[in-house]
């Protein structure tokens, strides 16, 4: 519909407020001193400023560790954020946030277990560290329970988990209405379910905490005519009808199998 009206996909979902939006890194490899090294090396390019990494697998406080190191050599100025995936128990939630959030890192990712909506809504209460919803959001309904409780201080936006690009603006217009801020989550989309959530987060109001956005980065073959533009540690939205994007199809009649 927004291809055929002439217009960005981000003006029909209700408007563009934003001609880029920041994107942030996961560090991965599990060894302290090679996260650090990676994240100095985005940086240094200017790519990415801030990073997630996903904890939980390990014991604990092998786990906080670990996190609080990297925050320490990359300084105050970086933000650093982890996603615990569900992995605690509430009171490893109480042992582990408080030390994550004595040791400088400003967001805590769906600490607990999905259905246990009334910890995360106590741990939100409990700590000043922001405490973010994620696998526990799945649309609408959802985001308005969680908001009813205040039962997290961030909503994690994604448009496949929300059941589709105009749900997961209704997500944010919850998220709005009650206080909560917003980030714009990845289910690692390729090109074109990633420009699809850009065009839809950047039309959220507030987007406190950035985006991820990265899964493009992660491909080794391009299938775009013109790639995703990744500058200044953030992904700019194209102004060309639709998506703004072209699929190469050469590029992907190569690829077909």
């Amino acid at each position: 519909q927004a291809k055929r009206l002439g217009v960005p996909l981000s003006e029909v979902l209700g408007g563009r407020l934003r001609n880029s939006l920041p994107v942030l890194w996961t560090l991965a490899s599990g060894d302290t001193e090679k996260d650090i090294a990676e994240a100095r090396k985005m940086i240094e390019l200017k790519r990415h400023n801030t990073f997630k990494l996903k904890i939980g697998s390990r014991p604990l406080q092998h786990d906080v560790d670990h996190v609080i190191a990297i925050k320490k050599a990359l300084g105050a100025d970086i933000s650093v954020r982890v996603d615990v995936n569900r992995a605690w128990s509430e009171l490893e939630c109480i042992q582990g946030i408080q030390q994550l959030q004595d040791g400088g890192i400003d967001l805590i990712e769906q600490p607990c277990a999905i259905q246990n909506t009334e910890a995360l809504a106590r741990l939100t209460q409990r700590f000043d560290v922001a405490i973010m919803a994620d696998e526990a959001l799945t649309g609408p309904d959802s985001a308005y329970r969680i908001a009813k409780s205040h039962g997290a201080d961030v909503f994690a936006v994604k448009i496949e988990q929300s059941g589709g690009l105009i749900e997961a603006c209704e997500v944010a217009k919850v998220a709005g209405l009650a206080g909560i801020d917003l980030y714009g989550g990845t289910m690692l989309e390729g090109p074109v379910g990633s420009m699809a959530s850009a065009h839809a987060f950047a039309t959220f109001e507030t987007l406190a905490f950035g985006t991820e956005l990265f899964g493009p980065l992660l491909l080794t073959e391009e299938i775009l005519k013109e790639p995703l533009r990744y500058e200044n540690f953030e992904l700019h939205l194209p102004t060309a009808p639709g998506l703004g994007i072209e699929i190469d199809e050469d590029k992907i009649e190569k690829l077909r199998r």
